[in-house]
């Protein structure tokens, strides 16, 4: 199952800024076709005070050379 879109607030590691980004807790790549850029913006936040990117911890289901593969 892919879930909905959530809106979150995140609080950076690097600068401590908070601020608001949008994320999904799953995606089923079995069920919808999302490329690799949708993956990553939904996956991860980027802090807008200093640049840092980091992993928001979504769960990615897909099929990799005939196996159902679970990426976090």
């Amino acid at each position: 199952m892919t879930t909905p879109i959530e809106q979150i607030t995140v609080e950076c590691s690097g600068c401590g800024h908070r601020y608001e980004d949008y994320h999904r807790r799953s995606m089923n790549l079995a069920l919808d076709d999302f490329d690799d850029d949708y993956i990553e913006q939904m996956s991860t936040t980027t802090c807008p005070g200093c640049g840092v990117k980091r992993s928001i911890g979504s769960l990615v289901v897909q099929e990799v050379d005939n196996t159902w593969v679970f990426e976090v």
